[in-house]
């Protein structure tokens, strides 16, 4: 469930909306909407008595059991949109290292980012409980990742709402729950795309000007990617990204000019076997430049 003192920057939107719309001046009558989250018990009231001044009361009514608690939940900010949080509020992170689901966080690096641990999985509704899984550190400690990507938590944030750690040295992330794209981060390969299940994303050398020239046999291994929606981590531009219509009729994700592929033998999240392949198929890299 959507976090009711995360939802200020919808209430904001909506009422500069009807201010625009209906010409609102500050001599005239207030206007009042009250609106119910699809999918939720959360409703808004909003009074636009100015076009600078508002009152707004949220009010949530929650889905569960009496005595039943939220362990992880969804919470909302505008600039960054919904993201997972623990049962007090606080930010979860994701670590663009930890790409095969293993964390590489450890030491110092464990008392910046501390590791997320519930005993009790209890996701809120718009969370699906089969995207969370329990991993055991190489400390023997446990902790909770979200589709394959180890959660932590940023030292620098100390209240509900805070995202200081989101885009920090640009390998660590908020946890959005419908990334389509994610970065990871190899030592012998630095920072390439990957799918939001830890999936390798990849350039073909051949492919000039936005066009793909993939087809038959070749797309039958190099599949391409073409996901419903586009969510990018705050350190991609999402402009570099665009959509292009393929000879066959299919559509695919390019970035940076590089139309993107999966590679049919990546058996395992991480896996990057198709690096190097016929030394014209190369990791996606960041920066859009073919790694050799």
């Amino acid at each position: 469930m959507v976090d009711a003192r995360t939802l200020g920057g919808v209430v904001a939107a909506l009422i500069i909306g009807l201010a625009v719309g209906y010409g609102i001046s500050q001599s005239e009558a207030p206007v009042t909407v009250t609106t119910t989250l699809p999918g939720t018990t959360t409703t808004i009231t909003s009074t636009l008595t100015t076009t600078v001044a508002m009152t707004t009361t949220i009010t949530t009514t929650e889905m569960m059991q009496v005595g039943e608690e939220y362990t992880v939940k969804l919470a909302y900010k505008p600039g960054i949109g919904f993201y997972l949080v623990d049962a007090n509020g606080m930010t979860l992170y994701f670590f663009a290292k930890d790409y095969d689901g293993k964390s590489k966080c450890y030491g110092e690096c464990a008392a910046r980012w501390p590791p997320f641990y519930v005993d009790n999985i209890n996701p809120s509704p718009g969370l699906d409980p089969n995207d969370f899984t329990v991993i055991t550190r190489d400390d023997g400690s446990m902790q909770v990742a979200y589709k394959g990507w180890p959660l932590y938590y940023f030292v620098n944030d100390e209240e509900p709402g805070d995202v200081y750690g989101d885009g920090v040295r640009g390998v660590w992330f908020v946890a959005k729950p419908d990334y389509t794209v994610m970065v990871a981060v190899k030592e012998d390969l630095g920072e390439y795309l990957v799918t939001s299940d830890g999936m390798t994303l990849y350039f073909f050398a051949m492919d000039m000007d936005g066009k793909s020239t993939c087809y038959g046999m070749c797309a039958e291994r190099w599949p391409v990617y073409s996901p419903s929606s586009l969510v990018v981590p705050s350190t991609l531009n999402i402009t570099d990204f665009s959509y292009i219509i393929r000879d066959d009729g299919m559509t695919q994700l390019v970035y940076k000019g590089r139309p993107l592929y999966l590679w049919i033998n990546d058996q395992a999240r991480g896996d990057t076997t198709g690096h190097g392949v016929n030394n014209i198929w190369f990791v996606a890299s960041v920066t859009g430049e073919l790694m050799p």
